[in-house]
Formats: C-alpha cells, sequence, structure tokens
C-alpha cells in the first residue's frame, strides 16, 4: 500500500523524535546535585556578614516560633486551676491567663520582625549573587573560542543565560531562608521534645527513616528529570529562534506545516519530561505528610494511654502533641520546596557547564606589530575541526603587501576556514602563520585584528542608529574619518534619502534596510577601520549588480597600499586580482592570474566558463 504525503512525514518526524530522544538520553547522565549546590553558595563569600545576619535571624525566628507552643501547656494548666477556683469560689482571675496571651504575643511579633528582615535582606544578597553569576557567564562568553559558538544551538546558550538564570533567582532567596529555618525548628523542637517526654520522642521520629528512603530515591530520579527539562528548554528557544529568523525562508519553501511538526515533538518531549519531574517531586510532599499523620496518631494514643495510666498532665501532652505537629513541618516544608531546589540546581548545572567550557589559548604577548605593512606568510599549515576529518593539509602561501589575493573554489573547500585562520578565530594544529614575519600566535588577538579587517558574507547590525552601528569599536574616529568611510561604501547615497539621514534607527538587525544596503554599512564599517590587510568573505553577495560595479571603484583606491583576500563565487569581481588560488580539499590545487588560469584549462576555466556560459544564456 502506497503510503500518504503525510504518513511520509509523519515517518520522518518519528524517526527525527526517536533520533532526537536517543541524543537526549545519552546527555542525562545523573549529576552532582550537592556539589553544585556548594559551589552556587561559595558565589555568596563577598557577602558573608549579610549571610551570617539572615542565618541569625533566621535561627531566632524559628526559635520564637517554636517558643509559643511552650505557654500553650501552661495556658491549659491555668484554665483546669481556674476551672476549679470558679467550682469552689466561684470566682476566675485572669491576670494570669492575660499575662502568658501578652508574652506569646510579643513574642510572635518579635518573630515576624526578624522575619521581615532576613527577607529584605536576602532579597539583596540573591540579587548580588545572580547579578555575579551573570557577570561570570558574559565574561566567560567573551572569552571562548569560535569553535564553541558554532558547536552550540544559539537558542539553548540564550536560554541558559536567561531562563536557567532566572529560574536560580526565583528559587534561591526561598528556598534557602526555608532551609536555614527548618534546620533550627527540626533541631530546637526535637530538644524540647525530649525534655517533655522521652517515650513519645523515640515514637516521633520512628517514622524518619521510612521517609528519608522514600525521600531519596524520589530525588534521585527526578534530578535527571529537571535536567532534562532545562536542556529540552534550550532545544525548544533554539527551534523557535530558527524559525522566527529565518521566518521568510520557512514561508518561500512552504515548511510551516513541518516547521509547527517539529516545534511539537520538542514542545511534546518537554511536556513529558516536565510531567515526570513535576509528578515524581510533586509526591515527595503527600508521602512525607501521610508518614507524619500516621506518626502524629501513634503519639495521640500513647499520650491518652499516659494520662490515663502515668498520671501525666493533660498541659504536657497538649504541649507535646502541639510540637510533635512543629517537628515534621520542616521536613513536610522542604519536601514542597525539592522541586524548585531540583530545577534550580539543574539551571545551575547548565550554567556552570559554560563557565567550566575551556577558554581560548591565552595570547602569549612576545612581539607587537605597530607599524603593518602586510606580509602574510603561511607555511605547512594543517588545520582540521575535527580530528577524524582533516581539512586544511600542508597549505603555503606567500603575499607581499599591496597584493590582492583571490581565493575561490567549490564549498566546503576550506576557503572561509583559510580566513578563520588568518584571523586566529581558530587555532592551527601545525605550521605557522606569520605577517611581517611574526608568528600571529606571537601577538595579542587585539593587535592582529586591528591590522586585519574583515566583511563577512552574513551582515552584522544592531538596534540602533545607522551612525552608531558604522561607528561601532570606533568611537574615536573623526567626523571627516566617518565621512570618507561612508562615501567610499556608497552609503551616504541612500542614508541621504531618509528623512533621518545617518540617525535613522535601525530595527533589530536592520530588518528595515534592504539586505544590499545593510551589506553597504558593513562594509563601511571595515574600511572606518583603516586596516592593513581587507579580507572580504563574499561581501558582494547580498547587492544588485550595480551596486556591486558602484563597491568595486570604491574598493580600487581603499585597495591600494593593502593587502587583500578576496572569496567570492563570482569570478567577474576577481579578473584583476594579483594572485587567484583554487581551493580544493584544503589545498590550492591552481593559482596564477585570470589570464594564466584561464590558458590553463584546469578547474577555474571550467568553473569560470560555467558561469560565463550561465550568464550568457540567462541574456
Amino acid at each position: 500500500m502506497k503510503k500518504s504525503p503525510q504518513q511520509k512525514l509523519k515517518n520522518v518526524q518519528t524517526s527525527k523524535y526517536e533520533m532526537y530522544r536517543d541524543k537526549q538520553q545519552a546527555k542525562q547522565k545523573p549529576k552532582n546535585l550537592g556539589k553544585t549546590a556548594l559551589r552556587l553558595l561559595s558565589l555568596l563569600k563577598g557577602n558573608r556578614i549579610k549571610v551570617t545576619i539572615v542565618v541569625l535571624l533566621g535561627a531566632l525566628s524559628a526559635y520564637l516560633t517554636i517558643k509559643g507552643p511552650q505557654y500553650l501547656g501552661s495556658i491549659m494548666d491555668i484554665i483546669n486551676e481556674q476551672v476549679k477556683n470558679k467550682l469552689s469560689t466561684g470566682s476566675v482571675d485572669f491576670s494570669a491567663i492575660n499575662e502568658v496571651l501578652s508574652t506569646i504575643i510579643i513574642i510572635y511579633v518579635m518573630s515576624a520582625v526578624c522575619s521581615f528582615f532576613l527577607h529584605f535582606i536576602m532579597a539583596g544578597v540573591t540579587q548580588g549573587l545572580i547579578t555575579r553569576l551573570r557577570e561570570q557567564v558574559n565574561r566567560k562568553l567573551s572569552r571562548l573560542p569560535l569553535s564553541f559558538f558554532d558547536s552550540h544551538n544559539k537558542g539553548d546558550l540564550l536560554s541558559r543565560v536567561t531562563n536557567d538564570i532566572d529560574n536560580i533567582n526565583n528559587t534561591f532567596q526561598n528556598a534557602f531562608i526555608q532551609i536555614v529555618s527548618s534546620v533550627v525548628t527540626f533541631v530546637g523542637v526535637f530538644v524540647i521534645m525530649i525534655r517533655y517526654n522521652v517515650i513519645m520522642t523515640v515514637a516521633s521520629i520512628a517514622p524518619l527513616p521510612a521517609g528519608a528512603i522514600i525521600a531519596f530515591s524520589v530525588l534521585n530520579v527526578s534530578k535527571r528529570y529537571f535536567r532534562k527539562h532545562w536542556e529540552v528548554t534550550g532545544d525548544i528557544n533554539g527551534h523557535v529562534e530558527e524559525m522566527f529568523t529565518g521566518h521568510n525562508i520557512v514561508k518561500v519553501f512552504g515548511h510551516e506545516e513541518q516547521a509547527i511538526s517539529e516545534f511539537r515533538i520538542i514542545n511534546n518531549n518537554l511536556y513529558e519530561v516536565g510531567r515526570k519531574a513535576q509528578f515524581l517531586s510533586g509526591t515527595l510532599g503527600p508521602m512525607i505528610n501521610f508518614i507524619s499523620n500516621v506518626g502524629f496518631v501513634f503519639i495521640c494514643v500513647i499520650g491518652g494511654y499516659l494520662i490515663l495510666n502515668k498520671g501525666v498532665n493533660v498541659g504536657s501532652i497538649t504541649v507535646f502533641m502541639a510540637y510533635s505537629k512543629i517537628f515534621m513541618q520542616p521536613i513536610i516544608d522542604v519536601s514542597n520546596i525539592v522541586n524548585q531546589m531540583q530545577s534550580s540546581l539543574a539551571s545551575a548545572e547548565r550554567v556552570f557547564d559554560i563557565i567550566d567550557e575551556e577558554e581560548e589559548v591565552e595570547d602569549t604577548v612576545n612581539a607587537e606589530i605597530t607599524d603593518a605593512k602586510g606580509y602574510v606568510s603561511i607555511k605547512d599549515v594543517n588545520f582540521s575541526y575535527t580530528e577524524d576529518k582533516p581539512l586544511i593539509r600542508n597549505f603555503n602561501l606567500e603575499v607581499k603587501p599591496g597584493e590582492l589575493i583571490a581565493i575561490v573554489g567549490p564549498t566546503g573547500a576550506g576557503k572561509t576556514t583559510i580566513v578563520n585562520l588568518l584571523m586566529r578565530f581558530y587555532e592551527i594544529q601545525s605550521g605557522s602563520i606569520k605577517i611581517d614575519g611574526v608568528d600571529t600566535r606571537d601577538i595579542s588577538r587585539k593587535n592582529l585584528h586591528n591590522i586585519l579587517g574583515m566583511v563577512l558574507q552574513d551582515t552584522w547590525l544592531f538596534k540602533g542608529t545607522i551612525r552608531e552601528n558604522i561607528m561601532y569599536g570606533h568611537e574615536g574616529k573623526s567626523e571627516e574619518e566617518f565621512n570618507n568611510a561612508v562615501r567610499a561604501a556608497r552609503v551616504d547615497r541612500f542614508v541621504n534619502t531618509l528623512p533621518d539621514g545617518f540617525e535613522t534607527m535601525l530595527d533589530e538587525d536592520g530588518s528595515n534596510l534592504s539586505a544590499g544596503q545593510k551589506q553597504l554599512i558593513t562594509i563601511s564599517r571595515a574600511i572606518l577601520s583603516d586596516p592593513k590587510i581587507l579580507i572580504l568573505d563574499e561581501a558582494t553577495s547580498s547587492v544588485d549588480t550595480r551596486t556591486e560595479i558602484q563597491i568595486q571603484k570604491a574598493m580600487a583606491n581603499l585597495m591600494k597600499g593593502r593587502t587583500n583576500f578576496v572569496i567570492a563565487h563570482r569570478l567577474s569581481t576577481i579578473r584583476e586580482a594579483d594572485n587567484i588560488l583554487f581551493v580544493n580539499d584544503g589545498k590550492i590545487t591552481e593559482q596564477g592570474t585570470h589570464d594564466e588560469l584561464l590558458k590553463k584549462g584546469g578547474d577555474y576555466a571550467e568553473l569560470y566558463n560555467s558561469q560565463f556560459a550561465l550568464v550568457k544564456s540567462e541574456g
């Protein structure tokens, strides 16, 4: 039976889901949440005094709270005495009761004041911790190599920096206060109960081992689901980011249904892991509460026995029963916030994973190029993104100042990789890359990037004015330099037609400009940096032919006195290059001028003639 397109799509989606599920399960190794908690607490080092005050206030508040029930027994005994007086003398003395009640009110008011101040102080401590954590992540991201960003989903990284840190923020304050209060309450109540009655205390703690076994069993399973929950949250953010960023492409190719189906797959997976995590941790509170109630029944039975057979007064038993409920309450309270704590610690693990990433190789600054000439020497360079797939192999190139070097070749041949190595976005495995005789590994990246200017195929603009986007990284440039740059890149021609000119506010990623206009702005930004070595990676790929001709004329003057590297698929733009490199499989297979390579009749000639034939047929 022939399958319908919908069935085929469903099978493909199911296969994708299975691969996705297997990938997720492979990553779900149990993590050390205790170690993560200690690491999170280590961020409080700068607030030791405030944390100490919070602990003391929490302890005092808890102490005052557990002190109150002691007076409950006194009230019961006083009332019992006054009932006897009423029966015998017909009068009642309320002064003793009023005194005890006044004491209880004072105690609870003091407890409330302590609670207010500890929450006030802890709010500042928590925000300080979150601020330091964000700063750590931000500093780390600025020191990570390009390979990290190439190998990680943007949506997932964004989720870690925003959602995961917000999750820590929302949980940490209340969890910390609750734990301090619960520990003090548990210990304090236990001591008081021992003083009242040892037998009933033993009955109260008898259910605890069973509760501990249940708690550890549930936590051991649920922590994996909480981490998985936040990882899948990152995946769904990544999918949404991709779909919204490329919504034009999605619509053009009619991919809406597939995109919705892919979202549904990830969203269902998020539902499953979230449901399991919340259910498992959510069962902990009711289980502990059930054990507490069973223990309370035993205490009531034992208390009744002691009153009837051992002559223990009602007030003491009443106080003890009140404390028995308080004794189990900290355990119930902690169990109720366990799911939040687990979720928060899972988020902390994901954030710490970024902080623990291997940083970009530090600069070994033994030399500095102050007056670059533009000599470039690449000798015996080997590089691969993965060990089993070598990309650049035994690459050699000598470039003189002022030369225009064009790099062409099929997609995936290593053209852009060569430029990335020159910019030192990646570290070479062997060989050397030198500028003016100095190894690029012996100078700082800042010094290197001051020498090199680059215009990428993909434009990047931020929300701000056109002037701010052009001046990005060049705040010290003069107005004359700015004007020269925008004229050279022909930016002024279209900007002057805008109502606000260079003060025109750009939307996010410059979405209110055409692709060609955005590219012109990035080119003017590179011109303003006045680099000695200029790199154009498909810089004119997004502009129309007329604009491209204008840019080429401007670049002809700009390139004088500079060393220039051009990566281009439009071979008509590189006819005047001093040296054309045809790169295939990470090696230079042909090199020479345009005319020399055409006469040779090799790969370059075949590629050029195919483009010429295509243009002719279209014409």
